[in-house]
């Protein structure tokens, strides 16, 4: 069974598709790789990316957070970045056998033994104990040199509270991931409010000067820079009350997608950006003085 399949974004990016199409990055430079995200956990991505490539490798946990279908292969590797927010309160905890009985529906070939081992995400600073993925902070601004190409972390919250953006600043690509993309999922629990989000979306606008486009995360894996004021105006719209507020079936929960969408869910009127939210998480919180 064939896991991954690879394409060229830059001579010097690559995309990496894995089983349920959720997609990865390798970005190469002359000393060392920096892998982002590492999928569902169907397959050794481990292997897959040594096929590739031979340098030195670093794996980020970018975007995101610790849902399974960015950070289900983390297990495979030494250690990996992430933004602490996503270890807290509850560190993150992949289980094999779930994440199998979520896959295998609609890949019945899928056998437990192709899955990444149950690991446990944990704060560390020195060398892991080898039964837990062993994470060290990503946190805002950080880059990562690779020679002749660097990698910065860009925090929008929203999705989750510790989602991050990437930037390949020699490329001019912003790897936005599950912080914006065609339609953005703001309905877990642990999401921010749009009104928080179209803030942080708004901060992140502040840097578009340093960016052509965008590579996503998935149900599309590239989109123009201005799905980000597509998404920021669509903010606007649902705490306006004036979306189409389509519903969305989600474990029994009252969720909306803000604008019409097709088969592909992907928007009718043609416009890039979209949303799915849930009513109570429109206005930001009031905490209790």
């Amino acid at each position: 069974m064939d896991f991954f399949s690879v394409e060229k974004v830059t001579d010097r990016v690559l995309r990496i598709s894995g089983l349920i199409s959720e997609f990865m990055y390798l970005v190469q430079g002359s000393r060392r790789a920096l892998l982002i995200d590492t999928g569902c956990g169907a397959g050794n991505l481990r292997e897959f990316v040594r096929s590739i490539t031979d340098l030195p490798l670093t794996v980020v946990l970018t975007l995101t957070h610790g849902h399974y279908d960015h950070a289900g292969g983390a297990g495979r590797f030494d250690e990996v970045w992430v933004n602490p927010v996503e270890l807290e309160p509850t560190p993150i905890h992949y289980q094999r056998g779930a994440t199998f009985d979520k896959l295998r529906a609609s890949h019945p070939s899928l056998r437990l033994e192709d899955m990444t081992p149950d690991a446990d995400f944990c704060l560390a600073d020195g060398p892991g104990d080898g039964t837990s993925v062993v994470c060290r902070p990503l946190t805002p601004g950080m880059r990562f040199s690779l020679g002749g190409i660097s990698v910065e972390a860009i925090p929008c919250p929203g999705h989750t509270p510790g989602t991050y953006c990437m930037l390949i600043e020699e490329e001019r690509l912003l790897l936005t991931g599950d912080a914006c993309h065609s339609i953005s999922y703001l309905f877990f629990d642990n999401a921010l409010s749009i009104e928080e989000y179209r803030e942080n979306l708004l901060t992140l606008k502040q840097q578009d000067d340093r960016w052509d486009s965008l590579l996503l995360s998935h149900p599309v894996s590239a989109a123009p820079k201005c799905m980000l004021d597509e998404v920021i105006s669509l903010c606007g719209e649902i705490l306006k009350g004036t979306t189409d507020e389509i519903p969305y079936p989600w474990q029994g929960k009252p969720v909306f997608i803000a604008k019409a969408v097709d088969q592909q869910m992907l928007r009718k009127d043609g416009v890039y950006g979209n949303i799915i939210f849930r009513k109570d998480k429109i206005h930001r919180a009031h905490q209790p003085e």
